[in-house]
Formats: C-alpha cells, sequence, structure tokens
C-alpha cells in the first residue's frame, strides 16, 4: 500500500530546517502583506473542537491523499528526481488552481480569500513542503500533519476564520 506506514525520526531530522525555513518565510509574506495577523478566534471549546477535526480529516488528510499519494510517485518506486519533480509541479499546480475553483463552485464564502495572490502564494509554499515531505518519508502523515498544522494555526490564532465569516 502506497500510504500505510509512519514518518521516521530521519524523516524528521531531513525535514526540520526546510520546515523550519517555510514557516519563517509563511509568516514573513504572511505578516508583511496583512493577510495574516494576530486574531485569536473567539469559538467555544466544542466548535474549536470540530474545526480541528474536521480541518485533520477534510483539509489535511483527504486534500493531500489527493494532491500527494495520488500524483506523485512513491519513493518505493525508485523513479528519477527528473520525474519527481515533473510529477511535483504537476500535483502542485493542480494543488493551487484547486483553491479558487473551490471559491467559485462549492465554497462560495472562501470566494476572496481562495482568489487572493497573498493566499495563494502561501498555499504554493505549503503545497511545497508537503510535496517533499511525502516524497522524502513515503508516508502520508508527515504531509497530512503539516497541512493541517497550518492551517489550524491560521484559522485558530492568525485570523483564518474570520476571512471566512465576514
Amino acid at each position: 500500500m502506497k500510504c500505510a506506514y509512519p514518518a521516521s525520526p530521519a524523516n524528521l531530522r531531513i525535514l526540520g530546517l526546510p520546515l523550519i525555513g517555510l514557516t519563517s518565510l509563511l509568516l514573513i509574506i504572511g505578516f508583511q502583506s496583512n493577510f495574516l495577523k494576530i486574531h485569536i478566534l473567539q469559538k467555544s471549546w466544542e466548535e474549536v473542537i470540530k474545526i480541528i477535526a474536521f480541518s485533520f480529516f477534510i483539509l489535511g488528510l483527504s486534500e493531500e491523499l489527493f494532491f500527494r499519494v495520488i500524483f506523485l510517485p512513491h519513493p518505493n518506486e525508485k523513479v528519477s528526481i527528473k520525474t519527481q519533480f515533473i510529477w511535483g509541479i504537476i500535483a502542485l499546480t493542480v494543488f493551487i488552481i484547486y483553491h479558487p475553483l473551490q471559491g467559485l463552485t462549492w465554497n462560495p464564502s472562501g470566494h476572496e480569500v481562495f482568489l487572493e495572490p497573498t493566499f495563494l502564494i502561501l498555499a504554493c509554499l505549503l503545497g511545497a513542503i508537503c510535496t517533499i515531505a511525502y516524497l522524502i518519508s513515503g508516508s502520508i502523515w508527515l504531509p497530512a500533519i503539516i497541512h493541517w498544522l497550518a492551517v489550524i494555526i491560521w484559522i485558530i490564532l492568525l485570523g483564518g476564520f474570520a476571512k471566512f465569516s465576514h
């Protein structure tokens, strides 16, 4: 099975510096553009737990299954770096295009957010690190957790929820 085993500590060490660098870049771009603002979500614990669960299963796990596992070759397949790069670019392009399409169709509350250039840049960077995480680890869990953490931090601490409710 393509995504069954968990990320190893060695994979986490390899990804540590890129994750720190990406997080720093995401925060710098987000705060300098005013896309991100410290804004802690004011909801009940029950609602926050629902957001966290929804974000994991729908945004983290299901999107990573589609955009990483389906598109990308598994590391055990031993394909060339060139092939990995080509499929990585294809997966990343589809991931980026998916968000505006989502806002224009089944999630109209995200219309403005998903068409915002800063959001698309941040999504591209997040998609790139999730792609790298999958190609290094061969596990769905590492990119799903990275994606999920980025989303819940944005929604709960950095004003993401407010962008969908105005």
